[in-house]
């Protein structure tokens, strides 16, 4: 009998959502161990606060990481990043639903092909 694909999704995902809590976690024990005192709770709530959106930026900056160092490696050349202003280019992804809603779609990426040789 095969696993459900949902099942096994979310046997993949929980490790990795449940990694950066336990280590802030395991941290803070340690601390409180280490130093016989617990850790203000100015630090503790920011701690855990900010632990899943720190572990998805350290994730992406190691793909880049990956990313760059292979494709030299073999000697790739990789594509050129679209230059953006906000974290996660959500300036980019405010023009992409704007346009979506009110415009074409193809508009959006006009700024950013102009001068390249389209194939």
């Amino acid at each position: 009998m095969q696993l459900p694909p949902g099942l096994v999704a979310l046997v993949r995902l929980v490790p990795r959502l449940l990694f950066a809590p336990a280590t802030i976690y395991i941290s803070l024990q340690l601390y409180k161990t280490l130093l016989a005192k617990t850790a203000p709770q100015w630090l503790t709530i920011p701690a855990y606060a900010l632990a899943l959106p720190a572990s998805f930026a350290v994730s992406v900056l190691c793909t880049r990481i990956r990313n760059r160092v292979q494709a030299a490696r073999r000697g790739a050349v990789l594509a050129p990043r679209i230059k953006y202003r906000l974290p996660a280019a959500l300036d980019k992804l405010s023009m992409l639903v704007w346009n979506f809603s009110n415009g074409y779609l193809g508009r959006f990426n006009s700024p950013f092909v102009d001068g390249h040789r389209m194939c």
